[in-house]
């Protein structure tokens, strides 16, 4: 049985397909897909980047849409003769409608186009994705995973705003917290490694992606605070979303005439570090920028770097101490300068970086990038949110 795993971010697509034996081998990877920069500002340009059994290729274009790549997938397999058996999608919002793995049928769809809202540069396009597979892969049964399915049972207290409780409680405002299906793939190795139980493991995670990125507080099995809240775009600064604003702001933008759709645009898709810089979304060529002393490019990194290290310093408080911070996705296994801008500084807080370590860290490999006397372990750790979702779907089978 051949299962295709799609996992769409905001400017990213991962597609892999397993070969699954039901004699109890481990998955076989027969193919994998990458495609970059999509639907996202960068100097480098969108490419998919793929192999399939023993061929690869790198497809470039000037502009590429997620509904572009995943036809695109379906075609180089369908051009290997690969045939697939079932379809298993990343959706990053499911609101109060899904807290647990979903099968698409009719009824799903009408759903899970009602959650548009709540995550409108993730959904739409996660959507777009399905609507393909149903066109091109008419036979195959189709599965939604859901990115705050996770964060479902934290804690009251954290996932409560203060706003009039009738309104919220009408209206869903409350956190729901993202990132979900990478935190349960990397909670479940760092506790391995860590040699813990998982309910008695407590983990600062860091989600550090080219699009979105958030920090999870991870204790007694569950998350009990996180960055991100009722939509993916609080929290920290990202790619091209704004992290934390003063709502004020927003009000005051209001006053001025524009509209919430206006508003909705420059949040997402306007700021974070393509707003500071005027540069790059990359954050990699921001650092590459502001090294060559462009001083624009290196406040937009000063900012970055800050705003994350609230994060660490509030959660590291709410744990009363963490056993192991967690750097993962492409940001956070490939940026040493940032890891080390991060943790440095931070030995009162029983945190001390092996700079060494954390230089010579690979991307694809488990590092830990920490001094033999840190009380808090630094860990380095590419995660693996294509097999949360194969593993899901193998539960619905």
């Amino acid at each position: 049985m051949n299962i295709l795993i799609f996992n769409c971010g905001s400017s990213s697509q991962c597609a892999r397909l397993y070969q699954v034996n039901n004699n109890h081998i481990e998955p076989q990877v027969i193919a994998n897909f990458l495609a970059t920069a999509v639907e996202s500002p960068s100097s480098a340009g969108p490419k998919l980047t793929w192999y399939v059994n023993e061929k690869n290729g790198v497809n470039k274009a000037s502009s590429i849409t997620h509904k572009q790549v995943a036809k695109k997938v379906i075609q180089i397999l369908h051009e290997n003769k690969i045939k697939v058996d079932a379809v298993g999608h990343r959706f990053v919002h499911g609101g109060d409608l899904f807290t647990e793995t979903t099968l698409i049928d009719a009824s799903t769809l009408a759903n899970l186009r009602a959650c548009f809202p709540l995550a409108p540069i993730h959904n739409p396009n996660a959507f777009g994705v399905i609507e393909m597979c149903h066109a091109y892969l008419p036979d195959a049964p189709q599965y939604a995973v859901f990115d705050t399915a996770f964060h479902a049972n934290m804690s009251e207290e954290a996932r409560t705003y203060a706003l009039p409780r009738e309104l919220a409680e009408k209206n869903g405002y409350h956190k729901y917290g993202f990132h979900g299906i990478s935190c349960q793939y990397i909670s479940a190795k760092a506790a391995e490694l860590l040699e813990k139980p998982l309910d008695q493991v407590k983990l600062i995670i860091c989600h550090l992606g080219t699009g979105g990125s958030s920090v999870t507080a991870f204790s007694e099995g569950r998350t009990l605070d996180t960055s991100m809240g009722y939509s993916p775009l609080a929290g920290l600064v990202m790619s091209t979303r704004s992290g934390d604003v003063d709502p004020g702001i927003l009000i005051d933008m209001m006053r001025k005439g524009n509209s919430a759709d206006e508003i909705e645009t420059i949040l997402n898709t306007k700021s974070g570090l393509i707003g500071l810089s005027g540069y790059s979304s990359n954050l990699s060529e921001v650092i590459e920028k502001s090294e060559a002393g462009d001083k624009v490019c290196l406040a937009a990194y000063e900012v970055y770097v800050l705003r994350l290290r609230h994060y660490l310093g509030a959660f590291s408080w709410l744990l009363n101490g963490a056993d192991a911070i967690v750097f993962t996705d492409e940001i956070g296994v490939s940026s040493w300068r940032l890891r080390e801008a991060v943790c440095t500084d931070a030995e009162n807080l029983g945190v001390i970086l092996d700079r060494s370590a954390n230089r010579k860290a690979e991307p694809n490999a488990v590092t830990w990038i920490h001094e033999d006397d840190s009380a808090v372990k630094l860990l380095v750790m590419p995660t693996d949110e294509e097999r949360v979702i194969l593993d899901e779907v193998l539960k619905q089978k």
